[in-house]
């Protein structure tokens, strides 16, 4: 009966889109209505998923991109725009519970194995990711004629690409089962550092691109500056989960909103002073995790009560904002691309986990965890097509079209890791 109703006011939106158009429609009740449809049909969606053993998570991506611009067009490019707010909410939640869920523990009793991980990652996949691109540009010219100095910086903007993961699916396929472990601890690790790395190496690389395109040259103010940013980011995120830490301690009231307070603040604060709005989050759920132990328990349960919700709005939003039309051309590269990736990923992971004798559970399925691509990926494809001209266009298609698989894949893989390791409770039939 619910599936009834929701696809009756579907298909109502629909007439409406068809007669009126985008320029009959008030664009505050257009995102207001975009923002129904997709938490109804998400939590509907889900409810399938998991009766399908499909993770939510990927059911929340389907149904976005099924009521996004690419298909129905139920959920327009504007709408997505009005509703950044509810994305910038969610991706605060996700890193607050990603701080939450990382210990001192953890990290102590698995700490060479987090960092060679992480490491090998970020030079090995970056290097024969990027390789793999510049060899397929020379038998392929999917990005038009380049010189030497732009196919090299396509190659390597390409390769950072590759590094990037989703943390959001990381934290939300966690949540959704419940796991603990030697797994999870390393796969959560390596995810938290993987932020702080990108961040620096993107920078980096963009700097060095831009000088053998015929640019700038290296600019060393902005790897300074980011480096200020993020510093000054942690410190104020271990601040406010201290504030936090202290008022779950000694008041406790209205826990939800008190946490929710705590993302507003990392939201204004990021407009406001140039800081990063997921490292504060970071921070602060580490600092209140494990600097209150009196606290603890009831911080987790805040987050687990407020998530759901969440990552319904987020990642049915990250669906609807994947354009699929970028399969229509250069679908045979971005295979290419896609099973390379995937291949680096497991050999270095299972590698670098063997040759330090880690958990036999994590050195067969910790490489799933590091699959999914999702909004920060996207995010530097548009900074790339922005920042050059030439060819930032095409290769962004390219990335686009890789992270919609990885992003559709990812969920499915790391639920799969979780549930064979032993590591997720038991989870619906």
């Amino acid at each position: 009966m619910r599936w009834f109703f929701f696809l009756c006011v579907v298909a109502v939106v629909w007439v409406l889109r068809l007669l009126l158009g985008t320029a009959g429609v008030d664009a505050d009740a257009s995102a207001l209505l975009a923002l129904g449809l997709l938490m109804v049909g998400g939590e509907l969606s889900g409810d399938v998923g998991e009766r399908l053993r499909v993770p939510r998570v990927t059911a929340y991506l389907v149904l976005g991109m099924l009521l996004g611009p690419s298909l129905a067009g139920l959920i327009t490019s504007g709408d997505l725009g009005a509703l950044r707010l509810f994305e910038e909410m969610a991706l605060g939640i996700i890193a607050l519970t990603a701080g939450g869920e990382f210990t001192v523990r953890a990290l102590a009793r698995r700490w060479r194995l987090i960092l060679a991980v992480t490491f090998s990652h970020a030079a090995g996949i970056l290097i024969m990711a990027g390789g793999t691109l510049w060899l397929l540009l020379g038998a392929v010219p999917v990005l038009g004629e380049l010189s030497p100095g732009a196919r090299l910086a396509a190659s390597a903007l390409f390769g950072v690409i590759a590094v990037a993961k989703s943390p959001a699916t990381t934290i939300a396929i966690i949540t959704e089962t419940r796991a603990r472990g030697d797994l999870v601890d390393v796969v959560l690790g390596v995810t938290i550092l993987k932020d702080l790395m990108i961040l620096l190496l993107f920078t980096w690389v963009d700097g060095l691109a831009r000088g053998w395109v015929g640019g700038t040259g290296v600019d060393a103010a902005g790897a300074l500056h980011l480096a200020a940013a993020v510093l000054a980011s942690l410190g104020v995120g271990l601040l406010l989960g201290v504030v936090l830490g202290l008022y779950l301690t000694h008041v406790g009231l209205h826990r939800e909103i008190t946490v929710l307070a705590v993302v507003l603040v990392s939201m204004e604060l990021a407009h406001g002073a140039g800081l990063e709005h997921l490292l504060i989050c970071m921070a602060a759920g580490f600092a209140a995790r494990n600097f209150f132990s009196r606290a603890s328990e009831s911080f987790v349960h805040a987050l687990e009560r407020s998530s759901p919700p969440i990552y319904v709005i987020f990642f049915a939003l990250v669906g609807a904002g994947l354009d699929l039309g970028v399969f229509a051309s250069g679908w045979a590269v971005v295979a290419v691309l896609v099973a390379v990736r995937l291949v680096l990923i497991w050999g270095f992971t299972g590698g670098v986990v063997a040759v330090l004798k880690g958990p036999a559970a994590t050195r067969r399925y910790a490489w799933m965890g590091f699959v999914a691509q999702a909004g920060f990926s996207l995010g530097l494809a548009a900074r790339i097509a922005r920042e050059f001209p030439s060819f930032g266009g095409r290769l962004a298609t390219l990335i686009v079209g890789a992270v919609v698989v990885n992003q559709l894949l990812g969920p499915i893989l790391w639920r799969h890791a979780l549930v064979a390791s032993g590591e997720a409770e038991e989870v619906s039939k």
